[in-house]
């Protein structure tokens, strides 16, 4: 009796222990709501459970055994106790699946590798790409008074004007996202909003006025006295637009946009004209 049993118990043990279930490209484990495991944008289906001869959807976690377990399951399977093992490469997985009326279930499969979608894997580069908020800047300087009817200076730090990049790997394949900044349009606070193609011209504080020109400027008509609090907040949104490209995979292109904004409290004084 006790011979028969450890087979049993291996076998609880096997499917119980607990492990971190992940969804992070890593391959190591990952879930899904519909039974079919998901990394980084690769699918193997498997078909729903039924439960009284209904379809019933059920979230499935796959976690990567350990090397004793999985020695385990290769017994198992040698013995005919367990799933077969296939024959070509492949690695065995703790599957864990809640169904919709909250049932759990555990078994372990072996699952062959699964290919890479690289586009995935770019996406996924990208939503961790080190893309900066906006450094606002202005003459008149922030934390002083805009004037009525003097343009205002608008840019942003030229130091963040540059290409950023993140990349992310499955396997032998790793993909690469780029984000560009392209344009910003900026929020005045009063209602309007100014569009500039490119970062703006810092002012040069210790260059003649006469000698400077901005290329993203705005000129406000009346003060911000009326405002809450008396200021208006300015926004500035940067336009990102992002590509991408991999190594170990065919494919590249684009990926859409991301913006990100930041905003200050801004004081707008009207200085009025003194008649002797």
């Amino acid at each position: 009796m006790r011979y028969r049993l450890t087979p049993i118990l291996a076998a609880a043990s096997l499917l119980l222990t607990p492990a971190a279930a992940f969804a992070d490209g890593t391959a190591d484990a990952f879930s899904d709501g519909s039974q079919v495991g998901t990394n980084a944008g690769e699918h193997q289906a498997e078909p729903a459970a039924l439960t009284h001869g209904r379809a019933s959807k059920a979230t499935c976690t796959y976690q990567l055994l350990g090397a004793d377990d999985a020695q385990l399951a290769d017994q198992f399977a040698a013995k005919g106790w367990g799933n077969a093992k296939g024959d070509g490469p492949g690695s065995w997985y703790r599957k864990i699946c809640t169904s919709d009326t909250g049932q759990e279930t555990a078994t372990v499969v072996w699952i062959p590798p699964r290919p890479v979608d690289p586009r995935a894997l770019a996406k996924d580069a990208s939503d961790r790409a080190p893309i900066p908020l906006p450094g606002i800047r202005l003459s008149p300087p922030a934390g002083q008074d805009q004037v009525v009817n003097v343009p205002t200076w608008l840019w942003i730090d030229p130091t963040q004007w540059q290409p950023v990049s993140s990349s992310a790997s499955a396997g032998a394949v790793t993909a690469t996202a780029t984000a560009v900044p392209e344009s910003v349009t900026w929020s005045m606070g009063n209602g309007d909003t100014v569009s500039c193609a490119g970062p703006g011209t810092p002012y040069e504080p210790t260059t003649a006025a006469t000698g400077q020109q901005p290329t993203c400027s705005y000129t406000f008509r009346r003060s911000s006295a009326r405002a809450p609090d008396g200021q208006f907040m300015l926004q500035a949104t940067v336009t990102w637009r992002v590509t991408w490209d991999a190594a170990g995979a065919p494919g590249g292109g684009p990926l859409g946009t991301v913006k990100r904004t930041s905003a200050i409290p801004i004081h707008v004084a009207e200085i009025q004209a003194l008649n002797q």
